[in-house]
């Protein structure tokens, strides 16, 4: 174990709800971790990578004896395991140990959760003619790909779109890390420092967001609708309808392609019959010819409020809000 002092990845990097870590076969068996352990502090050493995927900021542990024997499983034992077992953490200087490999892997799964969000966000503001900030989640995106950057810059995350557009917000030095990676706001944090926003060039077009398979979408459409699926997936709106989708889906990381594939197919099916929203003009008041003076010669009946029932919400009304 070794003080680097810096946390590997930012306080809110939660990837919880990514119920799969990925797992680098050869890179594991080839370790010396896993070469130079025995049974015990091979199943502690892999019981502290898994967990703490799920701790918040991912890749991290309490840097705990107490905590660190529950989280390892191994109890009384945990003093006989703790060197070995801890092969490879550094202390982030924040009360928690960081692991540099299950860094690289949490801030990858970090970037695809953030720019789904600001994809979702863009697609919602256009959808409702509003604006929604995401100087937030784009100071978020940049500080993940300074972090991945400095500890794994071989990771494909980076050559992706997204990746590259952020990452040239640092004025195209070669220093991925201009300011250094901070851990509150009185050390220079990156999102007091960065308020770009981004340009309709520059704007998420979804390309590392989840597509379809553009002929099994029609077959599966065909299904349904028959010779009007050419219609359905030709809608002008087709990717404004892709991107919600995608944004409301971004937490079911368990679905197959083959699943999201059938469940898009029925989103666009659902928007392709909807009819045309049509403008009404408000029907004018029919003239009575009567003196509005009169009514108020008329006796009042009493208004009586009946007390409003209100439906029980079931947890699929729920899980439709969140």
């Amino acid at each position: 174990m070794s003080n680097l002092k810096t946390p590997l990845t930012p306080k809110e990097c939660d990837v919880s709800n990514f119920p799969f870590m990925p797992l680098d076969i050869d890179r594991l068996l080839n370790s010396e971790t896993w070469i130079l352990g025995d049974d015990s502090e091979k199943v502690a050493s892999m019981t502290l990578w898994l967990k703490s995927w799920s701790q918040i900021p991912a890749a991290s542990i309490p840097n705990n004896d107490k905590m660190l024997a529950h989280l390892s499983g191994m109890g009384s034992k945990w003093k006989k395991v703790k060197e070995h077992a801890l092969r490879g953490w550094v202390d982030g200087g924040d009360g928690r140990l960081y692991h540099p490999v299950v860094a690289e892997k949490a801030l990858e799964a970090w970037l695809e959760k953030l720019a789904s969000a600001i994809s979702g966000a863009q697609g919602n503001a256009k959808r409702w003619d509003i604006q929604i900030d995401t100087s937030e989640l784009q100071n978020q995106l940049y500080d993940a790909v300074c972090r991945l950057k400095s500890i794994a810059p071989q990771s494909k995350a980076l050559t992706k779109k997204i990746a590259k557009i952020v990452e040239s917000r640092s004025g195209g030095d070669g220093n991925p890390n201009p300011v250094g990676i901070a851990t509150d706001k009185t050390q220079n944090r990156i999102d007091n420092i960065n308020t770009h926003t981004l340009s309709e060039n520059e704007n998420f077009d979804q390309s590392d967001s989840w597509k379809p398979d553009p002929e099994i979408l029609l077959n599966v459409i065909r299904q349904s609708v028959g010779v009007q699926a050419e219609q359905v997936v030709a809608m002008p709106e087709y990717k404004f309808h892709l991107g919600n989708f995608n944004a409301h889906w971004e937490n079911k990381t368990d679905l197959t392609d083959n699943q999201r594939t059938y469940k898009f197919a029925a989103w666009l099916i659902q928007e392709f019959k909807k009819p045309p929203q049509t403008k009404t003009k408000p029907e004018k008041p029919k003239q009575t010819g009567l003196n509005v003076n009169e009514a108020w010669n008329k006796p009042q009946e009493p208004v009586v409020y009946n007390e409003a029932v209100l439906p029980e919400l079931t947890e699929q009304d729920l899980e439709e809000w969140m």
